[in-house]
């Protein structure tokens, strides 16, 4: 908080890794935030500025991406992170309720005489496209698409199908389909923000993926012909972003990034006892197709280690990253996506001569969130999202209550 007398700064004190959205009541008495411990939950939380004591508002929500004070200063609207509307009386802290009224929201504002509301309503429209690898000048073409947004692409090893994440349904879920984008199968149905990733087992028989659904990060197997998705028991917990290892036997992952200490472990294929692989930040496990390495990112660098945890090193030579998890090994190189002034381009570093070579130039902008660059079997076709369509309102309630 800033003094406007003395413009002297005091700091909030709060338990919380990320504060957002600060807003002071109308009379002055709180001061609400958005609280976020990790990625899996979201609390709002009420300072008395009275006496500075701090108190929890309504706890587990699924991201906040607005709020603001009724007039009255017994509620507070904030908006999710899947853009619907709520408010929550200070009086009934365990009772908010679903608004009848918007969708897309973020960047709520309350008039000052309380019967003006206002918002952001935005959307981005995220595709999966498709480039051929072994063509001179790679062309793009749409493969996945719907009005919402589709990210993290996998390919079967047979090459027939993608899977991928999306929130067509309202919040994201896995999905799969051919390999031309029809027939397209949703295989959860966890309602929340943070469920995706998927990868195929190299047999093609099962996806591991993973969800915070009910607070953590656990890893998941689904059959993708369809089913009921199971949690992989695992000794350690907050596990995240799965990959296999070629044989199938295990499945590399990520954990503890929800408390910004991730690093990559490996843990048999149906589960029980993990083993750590990395000692500092490793994000974004991936086997080499030799299944001798395991690659991963760090400080937007590529490292790779051996399968056993030893000989941690980096990719000498190899650009830096402009996505942390949007490269993948393949053959005697790196696929990988970077960014170049205001288009980006899929290039192929070659491990042996150090030299990199392009394959594909897009003017159009990428999602903040890629989950992967993924290479077909044959090495013919790889996938990658983009965002295609962005738009925003600025939206205005009369007569709000």
């Amino acid at each position: 908080m800033v003094s406007l007398a003395s413009m002297a700064k005091v700091l909030v004190k709060n338990e919380c890794d990320s504060v957002m959205f600060p807003a002071f009541s109308p009379g002055g008495e709180y001061l609400a935030w958005a609280c976020a411990d990790n990625l899996s939950g979201v609390s709002i939380q009420l300072q008395r500025l009275s006496d500075g004591s701090v108190t929890g508002l309504l706890e587990g929500i699924d991201g906040v991406s607005g709020l603001a004070w009724s007039s009255d200063g017994r509620r507070i609207i904030f908006s999710t992170s899947n853009g619907n509307l709520w408010e929550v009386a200070l009086a009934r802290p365990d009772h908010p309720e679903k608004l009848a009224i918007g969708h897309d929201a973020a960047g709520i504002a309350v008039s000052a005489a309380g019967n003006r509301l206002a918002f952001i309503q935005s959307r981005v429209n995220t595709n999966i496209w498709r480039v051929d690898s072994s063509e001179p000048q790679g062309q793009a073409r749409k493969v996945v698409s719907s009005s919402r947004e589709q990210t993290a692409p996998n390919i079967s090893p047979d090459g027939n199908q993608i899977a991928f994440e999306s929130n067509r349904s309202g919040n994201n879920e896995v999905w799969v389909s051919d390999s031309d984008g029809s027939n397209v199968v949703q295989l959860s149905s966890f309602g929340i923000r943070q469920t995706g990733s998927p990868h195929w087992s190299p047999d093609g028989k099962l996806i591991a993926f993973d969800s915070r659904v009910g607070g953590n990060a656990n890893i998941y197997i689904v059959d993708p012909r369809g089913g009921v998705p199971r949690k992989l028991d695992i000794d350690v917990h907050g596990n995240s972003f799965p990959t296999w290892s070629h044989d199938g036997n295990w499945i590399y992952f990520m954990n503890g990034a929800d408390a910004h200490k991730a690093r990559v472990w490996k843990v048999p294929s149906k589960g029980g006892h993990a083993v750590q692989l990395t000692n500092h930040e490793s994000l974004f496990p991936l086997e080499s197709p030799d299944g001798r390495y395991v690659y991963f990112s760090r400080d937007w660098r590529l490292w790779r280690v051996r399968t056993d945890g030893v000989g941690e090193e980096q990719i000498q030579g190899m650009p830096q990253l402009t996505w942390r998890e949007t490269w993948s090994p393949f053959g005697p190189g790196i696929y990988f996506l970077r960014g170049t002034g205001g288009a980006k381009e899929i290039d192929f570093f070659n491990l042996d001569t150090q030299k990199v070579r392009r394959v594909f130039v897009s003017e159009k902008p990428s999602a903040g969130w890629l989950g992967g660059l993924p290479v077909s079997s044959d090495g013919k076709w790889l996938l990658f999202s983009q965002a295609d369509e962005q738009s925003s309102d600025l939206m205005m309630i009369e007569n709000w209550p």
